[in-house]
């Protein structure tokens, strides 16, 4: 088998890693200081580690699926937004398309009083509010609706005095069965003592923040500058160690693990066969060189072993996401609209190049490991083979998180789809504690 599949291994994570398909790591466990914003985000409920209070999330099993939403207000005296859901839907003629928010926000109160609470349920408008108590805090709430040209809103706010704020939610929707659901979510709310916020979130959960821009002194670093001074981590045993990287890798027992001339020769190899063809593999071959950096190259049969099937393999990458500007990046384990785009961006970033002859059934999902959120994009494709008549299929699995500052992405290739699944199951990955 001729090593041009090899490069078709290693092209497809840097087609991942251009595509914008990583995931934003999650802050430290235990942040020194607890604000407003802190909390916990899992597919199944927010809970805030300031106010101590776990809120449900609607499930996403069916259409319309809710994903994450978040707002900035400016101002010294405007609210603290805590999170938000968004769900996009269409109307019965499939026209238009119809937005549903909830909102979660706190306001610092002037009194701590029910009427601030009241005033802040019936708004500028001072609409009629009703009483009532949600896991023994007393709220006010009110419900509204409003014609607008797209059709008729249904509102309602809740809203109650906590910890010095006023605490808000806010639902919108045209759609009144989602309204509906939200407000059975919000009348679930549970509160508790904000010390145990991560005990109440759950194993399952990944700290949640709002989004943050990069910082004018890493954005000063030349993009890639990062990738030379990387140590490459040690191998002991069946355990691959990166001490920089804060994660060690229990490798597939009995595998031949690949040294740095084979890796060059196949990156060689597949770099030159890929350059003839398109200008854009040249491109990507400049900024895989410069940008990102092959830590661990395993594979079950030594390269160059003459065998009819795929020779499967696992390989680990980091990438210096400064050379990435333009990714776009799911920011929770809720934010299904983000894991589309990136799934769209991964599988758009193949168009033209003569590897791949078409991929199928790509999927993307995240899911949380030991605080850290891991975004796994899946498929299968047709590669073109000189030594056979018919193309070789692939199954390729690519797991990405970001920890000490750099992405980095787990790689799985076989010639099955069976194959594929039993190496994803025996994948360990510890992340130390300290990271």
């Amino acid at each position: 088998m001729r090593c041009t599949f090899r490069f078709t291994a290693i092209f497809l994570l840097t087609s991942c890693l251009t595509a914008g398909s990583l995931a934003q790591s999650p802050p430290p466990d235990n942040p020194p200081r607890v604000s407003p914003e802190s909390g916990f985000v899992s597919t199944s409920k927010y809970t805030n580690a300031f106010f101590g209070f776990s809120l449900p999330l609607p499930k996403t099993s069916g259409f319309p699926s809710f994903s994450e939403f978040q707002q900035s207000f400016q101002g010294d005296s405007s609210p603290d937004f805590l999170f938000g859901l968004k769900s996009l839907s269409t109307n019965y003629v499939g026209s238009k398309v119809r937005l549903t928010l909830l909102t979660v926000t706190a306001e610092r109160s002037a009194s701590n009083s029910e009427d601030e609470a009241r005033k802040a349920a019936s708004g500028p408008k001072g609409r009629s509010v009703t009483q009532i108590r949600i896991d023994g805090k007393e709220f006010w709430k009110s419900e509204f609706h409003e014609k607008t040209p797209e059709g008729k809103i249904r509102s309602v706010v809740y809203a109650t005095t906590l910890n010095g704020y006023v605490l808000r939610l806010d639902i919108g929707s045209f759609d009144w069965k989602l309204t509906g659901q939200l407000q059975h979510c919000v009348e679930a709310i549970t509160f508790f003592d904000p010390l145990k916020a991560k005990e109440m979130a759950g194993s399952d959960s990944l700290i949640y923040r709002p989004a943050v821009s990069q910082s004018a002194n890493s954005a000063a670093i030349p993009p890639g500058s990062r990738m030379g001074l990387l140590n490459e981590g040690v191998i002991s045993g069946n355990t691959y160690t990166n001490d920089a990287l804060g994660f060690e890798y229990e490798l597939p027992a009995a595998w031949v693990i690949n040294d740095k001339a084979t890796l060059d020769s196949t990156m060689k190899t597949g770099h030159q066969f890929a350059d003839g063809y398109t200008r854009s593999a040249v491109r990507g071959h400049e900024l895989f060189e410069e940008c990102v950096r092959v830590l661990l190259f395993v594979t079950k049969h030594p390269e160059g072993a003459k065998i009819e099937e795929l020779n499967p393999l696992v390989y680990v990458i980091a990438a210096d996401p400064a050379c990435f500007p333009n990714a776009q990046f799911p920011a929770s384990v809720i934010d299904h609209d983000g894991m589309r785009q990136a799934a769209r961006q991964l599988t758009g970033s193949f168009a033209g190049t003569p590897f791949v002859a078409k991929w199928e059934d790509s999927s993307v999902n995240a899911s949380a490991v030991q605080g850290h959120l891991m975004l796994d994009v899946s498929g299968s494709l047709a590669v073109d083979s000189l030594s056979r008549k018919l193309p070789l299929n692939v199954f390729t699995s690519c797991v990405f998180t970001e920890t000490k500052g750099y992405w980095v992405a787990w790689g799985f290739e076989s010639g099955s789809l069976e194959g594929l699944e039993k190496l994803k199951k025996a994948r360990s990955v510890l992340f130390h504690p300290h990271r």
